[in-house]
């Protein structure tokens, strides 16, 4: 139970299907893929996300 409540919390690469690393600075926040596959930056303030994927 506790384990298919946290997936509704975390992300996933769609490739490989590993946790995304998270960071931010006080411009935009980054969503991506320890292996490389996939990133996301989001710029809250532009409510802009642009989504990279290799």
């Amino acid at each position: 139970m506790l384990r298919s409540l946290k997936k509704l919390f975390t992300d996933d690469c769609p490739e490989c299907n590993q946790s995304l690393e998270y960071s931010s600075n006080h411009l935009y926040y980054t969503k991506s893929c320890p292996n490389g596959h996939f990133s996301e930056e989001t710029y809250p303030h532009l409510g802009v996300s642009i989504i990279y994927k290799n």
